[in-house]
C-alpha cells in the first residue's frame, strides 16, 4: 500500500516490477488487474482521482492512469498541497457529468419525510402524489406554446434539497445573494441590475423543488468579481436568465462545468478550477446550503475597466501595456519631461499588480552594482551578447538573438539568428549601418568570451577596420553588465507583452523586435539625462501617439487590388510589432495565419486570444507595400514618423504583394517510461533571402529548382505544372477513398470541423532531378481540443543506441539488413474518437457540399496519428510471434 507523501513514480515502478518479477516465472498479470491493483493501492488523498477515473466510460489502460497519477502528483507540489484532497482537473471530467458534488445519501434526511436513505425527488410517497396531482394535466400541458426547462429538479432526479430548503427557511427576497446550486440548469438571477447584452425573450417556465412554476423573461452576462491564488480576478457569468419571482440567485454548477471547469465539493465549501487555478467560489451554510463568495461588477464598472483594456480603467496603465510593460518611473519620466509626443496624459496614476510583469519580470534581490566611467561619443564602445538558444524556434527558424549596444546612447540593435555562426556577419552588417547614420567609427567591441566572437573571419574584420576587441575573464559575466542586462530587458518586455497577449512561445522573436523598438524610445537611468537612447542617437524625439498595444486585435485594410468588387475590405488580424523601416505596422491574420504589413488598419486594443497560440504547421508571409503621393514626399523622415492617416482616395494607390514562403515541420520529442510526453513543435531551418522591406523581423522563403512550390490547391492548379500537381492530388484522393479514410455526414449539432489542407513537395533522386510531384493531403490538427477529438497522443521513438546496436550486429556477424517504408502509414491506423473535417479543396461532394468528413483513419496532421499508426505496427508484430523489448517499444 501507498503511504501519504510517498512518490507516485517511484509506487508505480515498484507494482512494474513486481508485475515483470512474475511475468518471469511464468504467472503474467494481465493489464486490467494491474490497473485494479495499482488504482486500490493508492493512499486516501487519491480516491477524488480514483472516482473520477472509474466514471470514465472507456477502458482504462496502464498508460492513461499512470500519466493521470504523474500529472496530479505534479500539480500538488506546485501548489504545495501534497496532504490535501486530490482536485480534480478538468481531464478528469465524466462524460454524462455524474456525481457533481452532492453529499452522501446515506447521512443525509428526506425533506418530504424525513427518514434518511433517499432524496426528497426519490421519496415514494412524494413521487405518488406527484403522479396522481399531474396525470389529468400534462394532457392540457402539451400544447403550451412555452418551452419548459427545469431548476434544481432536473427530469424528477437531481437534488431539488437547496432550493426547496430556501422555500421552507425565508420568503424574503434579496438580488444580492448568490446560492451555489448542482442541480440548477442555467444560472438565474432575480434582478438585471448587474447585468450585460440584456436580451429579453418569451417567458420560459422554470419548475422549482416545491413544484411552483417562475417565468423567466430574459438573459444576460454578469461579470463577478473572485478572490483567487494570483488576487482578485473578474470572470464571466454566460446566459444567466433573468427571473424576477425567484427568491434568490442560483449560480450553476453544471453550468460553470461545462464552460469553466469542475467543482469540488468539500466540508468547508465548494471549489472551482480553471486553466491549473483552482480558488474557493462557496462557503458552507446551514441545511446543506453553499453562499457563493463571489461579489457581482455593476456594468459601468466592468465596461470602464474593458474599455481601457486593463484594471480601474485608468490611461497610465494602457500607456504602460503600449510601452511594452514600461515601469511607472520610466512612464513619469516620459510624461513629466515632454521625452516623447503625442502621449495624451498629463499625470501617472499608480496602477495595481500587472499580471504580465509578474510572470515575466519576478528577479532575485539584487546584488550591489559597481560603475565605471561612461563615454562621451557615440560608437566609442559598442556592447555585444548573445540570447539564446530558446526552447521553440521562429517561423524562420531563428533559436538566438544577438543585441549591440551603443555606450553613450544605450540604443540597441537586434538581430535574430540560426546559429552563433552568424554574429560576425551581424556586427559587420550592424557597424556600416551605425556607422552611416552617426557619422562616427566604431572603436570598441565588448563582449563576453564566447567562441562567436573570436571566429577568424570576425577578427579579420576588426583588424581591417581598426576596431579592437574587448573580451571579458571566463566566467565572469558581471563585466559585460550592459549587454547582459538588455538581454534580461528584452526578454522580460517580451514575455511579459506575450502573457498579457496570450500568444504562445513561437511569437519570441516577434515580441523580442517590438521590445528593441519599444526600449529604443523610453527613458533609461544609465544616460545620466532626460532623453531617449533614440533621442541621444538620431538627436530627435521619438513619436509615441501611434504606439499600439502588442498582441491586440485590429481590423486591417485589404488592398484594393487584392479583393473583389464585393469582398470585405478588411481582415482581422493581432497586431505583432511595428515595421520600423517601412513606417507601418506588421500584423498577422488570424484566419490564415499569413504576415501583412500595413498602415490601414482600426486597432481593438482591449481584443485578445483567449489562449496561448503557436504557428501553424505551415504558412505564408504576405506583405503589401502601400505606395502614395504622401509618402513619396516624406522620404526623408525619421523611422518613427509612422503616417496615421487614411487616403479616402483608393484610386491613387498601387499594391504590390511579395509572397514569402516557409516550411516548418515536427519533430517527435524523446521517449519517456510512462508519463504523458510534451507536445512542443520545432520549425526546420529553411532557405531564406532578407529583403530590405522585411529586414526587422526575417521574413523567409523558398525557391525550388523547377519554380515555386505552391502553397494551397488553388495556387496549384494556377501554376506552370498545374497537370502535374492535378495528378499528384488524384492519387492522394483515390489512395484515401481506397483506405476508407471517411464517410460524408451531416455535421452534428454542437460540434465543430477541422480544416484540412494540400501540401505539396517535389520529389528528387539522388542526383537532384526532379523525380515525381507528390501531394499530400493533411488535416489542421492545431484546431483539435484535448478532451474533444484528442487524449493521448504518445509514440514512441527509436532509440539512436539500439539502432547503432543493430547495425553493429549486422556488420559484425555479416547480416543482412533490410529497409523498408510503409506507403501511407498512419491510414493504417483507426481512430477511437469522432473526428469531422471539411471536405478537402478540388473534391467538393457535389451532392453533399454542406457535409463534412467523418474520419476513420487516422489522417497525417492529427495529433493522435503517430500514436495510432504505432498501436497498429505493433499488434502486428505481435500478432505475426514477435516479441517487444522492454527497454525500446520500437524493437
Amino acid at each position: 500500500m501507498m503511504e501519504e507523501g510517498d512518490d507516485v513514480l517511484e509506487h508505480i515502478n515498484k507494482l512494474k516490477t513486481l508485475a515483470e518479477q512474475l511475468e518471469a516465472v511464468g504467472a503474467p498479470v494481465c493489464e486490467d488487474d494491474l490497473v485494479i491493483t495499482l488504482l486500490g493501492s493508492l493512499s486516501d488523498s487519491y480516491q477524488f482521482l480514483i472516482t473520477a477515473l472509474e466514471s470514465r466510460s472507456d477502458t482504462l489502460s496502464w498508460e492513461l492512469v499512470t500519466s493521470r497519477l504523474l500529472h496530479e502528483e505534479m500539480k500538488r507540489k506546485e501548489q504545495g498541497s501534497k496532504g490535501d484532497e486530490a482536485s480534480q482537473g478538468q481531464a478528469f471530467i465524466t462524460r454524462d457529468n455524474q456525481r457533481k458534488g452532492r453529499p452522501v445519501k446515506k447521512s443525509w434526511p428526506c425533506h418530504n419525510c424525513g427518514k434518511i436513505g433517499h432524496w426528497m425527488a426519490e421519496c415514494p410517497s412524494r413521487i405518488q402524489e406527484n403522479t396522481e396531482r399531474h396525470r389529468p394535466q400534462r394532457a392540457q400541458d402539451s400544447g403550451d406554446r412555452y418551452r419548459s426547462q427545469r431548476a434544481n429538479v432536473a427530469q424528477e432526479e437531481d437534488s431539488g434539497d437547496y432550493l426547496f430548503s430556501i422555500g421552507e427557511t425565508t420568503s424574503a427576497k434579496s438580488s444580492d445573494i448568490w446560492l451555489v446550486d448542482s442541480g440548477a440548469t442555467q444560472h438565474m438571477t432575480c434582478s438585471k441590475k448587474f447585468m450585460r447584452n440584456y436580451k429579453g425573450f418569451d417567458a420560459v417556465d422554470v419548475h422549482l423543488a416545491d413544484d411552483g412554476i417562475v417565468q423567466a423573461i430574459g438573459s444576460g452576462d454578469i461579470v463577478m468579481s473572485m478572490k483567487t491564488p494570483q488576487g482578485m480576478k473578474k470572470g464571466v457569468l454566460t446566459n444567466v436568465w433573468h427571473i424576477p419571482k425567484l427568491s434568490r440567485n442560483l449560480f450553476s454548477v453544471g453550468r460553470f462545468t461545462k464552460d469553466v471547469g469542475p467543482v469540488t465539493f468539500t466540508k468547508d465549501g465548494c471549489y472551482g478550477e480553471a486553466k491549473g487555478t483552482k480558488w474557493k467560489i462557496g462557503a458552507r451554510e446551514g441545511k446543506g446550503l453553499f453562499k457563493l463568495q463571489m461579489t457581482p461588477v455593476a456594468p459601468e464598472q466592468a465596461n470602464a475597466a474593458k474599455s481601457s483594456g486593463c484594471q480601474g480603467g485608468t490611461k497610465s496603465y494602457l500607456w504602460h501595456l503600449r510601452l511594452g510593460h514600461i515601469g511607472h518611473d520610466g512612464l513619469n519620466c516620459i510624461v513629466t519631461k515632454n521625452i516623447g509626443i503625442g502621449i495624451d496624459i498629463s499625470s501617472v496614476k499608480k496602477w495595481d499588480v500587472c499580471e504580465g510583469c509578474a510572470l515575466g519580470k519576478q528577479t532575485r534581490v539584487r546584488f550591489q552594482s559597481n560603475t565605471t566611467a561612461r563615454t562621451s561619443k557615440l560608437l566609442e564602445v559598442i556592447h555585444s551578447d548573445v540570447c539564446g538558444p530558446m526552447s521553440m524556434a521562429t517561423f524562420s527558424g531563428k533559436r538566438y538573438f544577438v543585441t549591440f549596444i551603443d555606450d553613450k546612447s544605450r540604443y540597441c540593435v537586434v538581430y535574430l539568428l540560426k546559429s552563433k555562426s552568424e554574429v560576425a556577419a551581424k556586427f559587420m552588417e550592424y557597424a556600416a549601418m551605425a556607422e552611416t547614420q552617426t557619422g562616427k567609427r566604431v572603436k570598441y567591441l565588448q563582449s563576453d568570451n564566447g567562441g562567436e566572437y573570436k571566429s577568424d573571419k570576425l577578427a579579420r574584420f576588426c583588424a581591417e577596420r581598426g576596431i579592437q576587441q574587448r573580451f571579458t575573464p571566463p566566467y565572469t559575466p558581471q563585466l559585460n553588465g550592459v549587454a547582459e542586462r538588455m538581454n534580461r530587458t528584452l526578454v522580460e518586455c517580451a514575455r511579459c507583452m506575450m502573457e498579457h497577449a496570450g500568444l504562445g512561445k513561437s511569437y519570441w522573436g516577434e515580441a523580442v523586435m517590438t521590445a528593441m523598438f519599444l526600449r529604443n524610445r523610453c527613458p533609461t537611468r544609465a544616460i545620466h539625462q532626460d532623453k531617449s537612447p533614440y533621442q541621444v542617437w538620431t538627436m530627435k524625439k521619438p513619436i509615441l501617439a501611434n504606439l499600439k498595444v502588442f498582441g491586440c486585435h485590429a481590423y486591417v485594410q485589404v488592398p484594393q487590388d487584392k479583393r473583389a468588387k464585393f469582398d470585405s475590405k478588411s481582415s482581422l488580424c493581432r497586431f505583432l510589432g511595428y515595421a520600423e523601416h517601412q513606417k507601418s505596422y506588421r500584423f498577422e491574420e488570424v484566419s490564415t495565419g499569413a504576415i501583412k504589413i500595413s498602415r490601414d488598419a482600426t486597432f481593438m486594443e482591449d481584443k485578445f486570444d483567449e489562449g496561448p497560440r503557436n504557428y501553424n504547421d505551415e504558412s505564408s508571409v504576405v506583405e503589401f507595400d502601400d505606395h502614395d503621393e504622401d509618402e513619396e514626399k516624406e522620404e526623408g523622415k525619421t523611422d518613427d514618423d509612422m503616417d496615421s492617416s487614411d487616403d479616402d482616395n483608393e484610386d491613387t494607390r498601387s499594391s504590390k504583394s511579395n509572397i514569402k514562403r516557409h516550411t516548418r515541420t515536427q519533430s517527435l520529442e524523446k521517449a519517456t517510461v510512462i508519463p504523458s510526453p510534451k507536445r512542443r513543435t520545432y520549425r526546420c531551418p529553411s532557405l531564406e533571402h532578407v529583403s530590405a522591406a522585411a529586414m526587422d523581423f526575417e521574413a523567409a522563403y523558398i525557391v525550388d529548382s523547377v519554380g515555386e512550390t505552391p502553397t494551397t490547391f488553388k495556387s496549384a492548379m494556377e501554376s506552370s505544372d498545374s497537370g502535374k500537381w492535378k495528378e499528384a492530388c488524384d492519387s492522394e484522393f483515390d489512395s484515401l477513398q481506397r483506405n476508407d479514410t471517411w464517410e460524408i455526414v451531416p455535421l452534428p449539432k454542437g460540434r465543430k470541423a477541422i480544416g484540412c489542407r494540400w501540401v505539396f513537395r517535389v520529389k528528387e533522386n539522388q542526383d537532384g532531378e526532379v523525380e515525381r510531384f507528390k501531394a499530400r493531403l493533411v488535416a489542421k490538427g492545431f484546431s483539435q481540443k484535448f478532451g474533444v477529438d484528442y487524449e493521448e497522443t504518445f509514440a514512441p521513438v527509436a532509440k539512436f543506441t539500439s539502432i547503432r546496436v543493430v547495425l553493429s550486429m549486422a556488420a559484425k556477424y555479416g547480416l543482412m539488413l533490410h529497409q523498408m517504408d510503409v506507403k501511407t502509414a498512419f491510414l493504417n491506423g483507426s481512430l477511437n474518437e469522432d473526428i469531422y473535417m471539411d471536405q478537402p479543396d478540388g473534391y467538393l461532394d457535389a451532392t453533399q457540399p454542406d457535409y463534412v468528413c467523418k474520419l476513420k483513419r487516422s489522417l497525417y496532421g492529427l495529433k493522435q496519428s503517430p500514436r495510432m499508426w504505432n498501436q497498429t505496427i505493433d499488434g502486428f508484430m505481435i500478432k505475426m510471434g514477435f516479441k517487444k523489448c522492454e527497454s525500446d517499444h520500437c524493437i
